[in-house]
């Protein structure tokens, strides 16, 4: 999952802001929470993930447990 477009996003009603730069708009990812006996058993497809939001000003990925919603 990724978007071509930086948005903004909230997680509890609270608009999400860069902590390196401000900066409120986010290309948003997903990325895998890979375990190291589910790589083992190669059963990496049953580990969770989580959602990543990409500053588009300065790169900062930070990284969510809870899916980030599109501000309106």
């Amino acid at each position: 999952m990724s978007e071509k477009e930086p948005c903004e996003y909230k997680v509890n009603n609270e608009r999400i802001e860069c902590t390196h730069c401000k900066h409120t708009r986010f290309f948003k990812g997903s990325a895998m929470l890979n375990t190291a006996g589910m790589t083992l058993l190669g059963l990496d497809w049953a580990n969770r993930t989580a959602t990543t939001l990409m500053c588009d000003n300065c790169g900062l990925i930070h990284w969510f447990g809870k899916p980030p919603v599109k501000a309106t």
